[in-house]
């Protein structure tokens, strides 16, 4: 799809470099533009190495070339102009102000190329009280009020979403200014700050926030704000997640579980249930505690409600729906999860590079 867009990856650690491993996946020509002498600390990210590789840097570099270009020095910085002028993207992740100190801000680039689109991803964006300050998932999550949903006291989610939502974020951008391009002819800046796209999903809740006073708070077992019983329920052996979310899913999942009590009409409806909510819990929870996690999903799946068993990691990359959809990738001497998007992924993959293992054939291929 993107088999013609070449992409330079000046790019670190988590938010930038799942821009451009997404746009690799898509068929973009990434090449890394690494210094040697300030390498990405996710080289040697702790604690799993495959052939004294980090498999965290093996896991977002995946689909990539490498280039080794020392920035500090004029000739190498000058090398760098020169693969500029034939890219279509760069992208970059470093603070606001530090790509201008290196020479490789959006001026000095389209002074080279015109048609360059260049995407700096920060924390907090390029303008206002913030935009100096260094932006980490954790912090960003906590800024943004994500934590204050999650549980009490707050805990971050165990995945880094302000990053990875970021970088999907840039993803966007970058392909509606390469359409844009398509229009004017020239290319442009984009500046992506993970805490927009975090206060960005906050949608709904936002809005009760700011249109009624209602600040959400976090609800107990993971549970629906309003719909009961929604959220997860320990079995047997486990645990399984448990959605009910209208009547109608309600009367199939009282019949499913076979609990005489639940038969009460104070639990006919939504608002029935959310002001009998302690008691609904009760009665459900007991119920499913009775038998594995296995036995509840194949019983509420064959009556039509939604459920599904709460994995580990290492489960949800064996289950046959993501076995599936090829979201399980091996790549030589080690595998990796598939980009977010696998049925529109190119043919053309590639194991994450060593440090400069292109250099010579970039040139080559890009500058003659």
């Amino acid at each position: 799809m993107l088999e013609k867009i070449r992409v330079l990856d000046l790019t670190h650690f988590l938010a930038g470099p799942y821009c451009t491993l997404v746009l690799a996946d898509l068929g973009a020509d990434v090449v890394r533009v690494e210094d040697p002498e300030h390498l990405d600390e996710a080289r040697t990210m702790p604690p799993h190495f495959v052939d004294g590789e980090s498999v965290y840097f093996l896991s977002l570099n995946w689909g990539k070339r490498s280039v080794a270009l020392r920035l500090g020095d004029p000739a190498e910085r000058d090398r760098l102009y020169q693969l500029a002028r034939h890219a279509d993207v760069l992208v970059d992740n470093y603070r606001p102000g530090v790509m201008r100190k290196l020479g490789l801000d959006h001026a000095t680039l389209a002074a080279h190329n015109p048609r360059l689109v260049t995407c700096s991803i920060t924390g907090f964006g390029e303008d206002g009280p913030y935009a100096g300050r260094p932006g980490y998932d954790y912090t960003i999550q906590a800024l943004a009020g994500i934590q204050s949903l999650t549980a009490d006291p707050p805990v971050r989610p165990g995945i880094a979403y302000a990053d990875h939502t970021g970088g999907l974020s840039a993803v966007v951008a970058v392909l509606a200014a390469l359409l844009e391009r398509e229009r004017t002819g020239s290319g442009r800046h984009l500046d992506v700050a993970l805490l927009d796209v975090q206060l960005s999903m906050l949608t709904y809740l936002a809005g009760y926030a700011l249109n009624a006073g209602d600040v959400p708070r976090p609800v107990a077992g993971g549970g629906h704000p309003v719909l009961v019983p929604t959220q997860n329920f320990q079995t047997a052996d486990g645990w399984v997640s448990f959605f009910v979310g209208n009547d109608p899913m309600w009367r199939r999942a009282r019949a499913a579980l076979e609990v005489p009590e639940l038969e009460d009409p104070r639990f006919e409806t939504v608002a029935g249930r959310a002001l009998h909510k302690e008691e609904v819990l009760r009665l459900v929870g007991a119920r499913l505690r009775r038998d594995s996690t296995e036995h509840w999903v194949a019983r509420l799946e064959a009556a039509g409600v939604p459920c599904a068993p709460v994995n580990h990691v290492d489960q949800a990359l064996r289950d046959p729906q993501a076995l599936a959809r090829g979201m399980v990738v091996q790549d030589p001497g080690y595998r990796h999860v598939a980009g977010p998007l696998p049925r529109l992924r190119s043919p053309h993959n590639r194991p994450a590079p060593r440090l400069g293992e292109h250099t010579d054939e970039v040139f080559r291929e890009w500058c003659g």
